[in-house]
């Protein structure tokens, strides 16, 4: 049966992707794994005059002329069919037998809303720093986790109306966090996330911890402090900017100006309130 004509399958696979006009890309994505066995949706965030069409039956496409990270999570879940949805980027390649590492954890864990597993560079080594077993995350705990390491529990997190807030994330008006809050939302719902010890996916070098200091992630954690601490968050502008210094992510001589820009995501958040 064409995938088109099912309403729901176990498990698939939501891209996100921009201004694509051929299915090229996927190939890599899948060079470990058999592309014919996995069901994908794609979601093309793009112009009318440049449209991605599929002809494979395993593979529904929805161009979006609309802009922003979350913007499409959102988009793609709403439209999935999978009972399980593993979030994609498109410049990720997946491990040999990924799916069945994903599908024996919701089957240990059936009660999650999300579950985060482990990343690769292309080097082999780690993505970042994991926990060394399987866990059950918290509000501390989430922090740093990427949405390319998440699947999720589609029914629970339609049923609970979880949704990423497209105020945040790559191409929003804050462009950082936005798998945090996503993470965050569900715990403040009673949801339940677990870190499962399986490796499914390799990516290129991590490298945020080099943008820390850079003027729009500045800008945008002042946003998401404000979000999450209220008028906690001057007092935080102070930590923060302090951390930077002490890590040497910008001078001393930056550090009015970084002020300044956490100030601004401040006020700039609190008119979208």
């Amino acid at each position: 049966m064409n995938i088109s004509e099912k309403t729901h399958i176990p498990f698939e696979i939501l891209v996100a992707t921009t201004n694509r006009t051929t299915l090229d890309f996927i190939d890599n994505m899948f060079k470990n794994n058999d592309l014919e066995h996995y069901h994908l949706l794609i979601i093309n965030q793009t112009s009318e005059h440049k449209l991605l069409v599929s002809h494979k039956p395993n593979i529904r496409v929805i161009n979006a002329f609309e802009r922003g990270l979350s913007r499409s999570r959102n988009l793609a879940i709403q439209h999935a069919i999978g009972d399980i949805c593993l979030l994609a980027d498109d410049d990720v390649v997946y491990l040999e037998g990924f799916e069945n590492k994903i599908m024996e954890a919701f089957k240990l864990y059936p009660e999650a809303a999300l579950i985060h597993f482990k990343a690769k560079n292309f080097k082999g080594d780690d993505f970042r720093k994991y926990p060394i077993k399987d866990c059950k995350h918290n509000l501390k705990t989430i922090r740093g986790m990427s949405s390319i390491e998440m699947a999720i529990n589609r029914k629970l997190i339609l049923n609970k109306k979880i949704t990423f807030d497209v105020r945040f994330g790559l191409g929003a008006p804050f462009p950082t966090a936005e798998e945090s809050l996503f993470c965050r939302n569900i715990l403040k719902q009673n949801g339940l996330i677990y870190f499962n010890n399986a490796f499914i996916v390799a990516h290129s070098e991590h490298n945020s911890g080099r943008k820390l200091g850079d003027d729009e992630i500045v800008y945008a954690r002042g946003a998401l402090n404000y979000y999450k601490y209220k008028k906690l968050a001057y007092f935080w502008i102070v930590r923060y900017v302090y951390f930077l210094v002490k890590n040497k992510y910008i001078k001393f001589s930056d550090v009015f100006e970084k002020v300044k820009l956490a100030l601004k995501g401040i006020k700039d958040f609190k008119k979208t309130l």
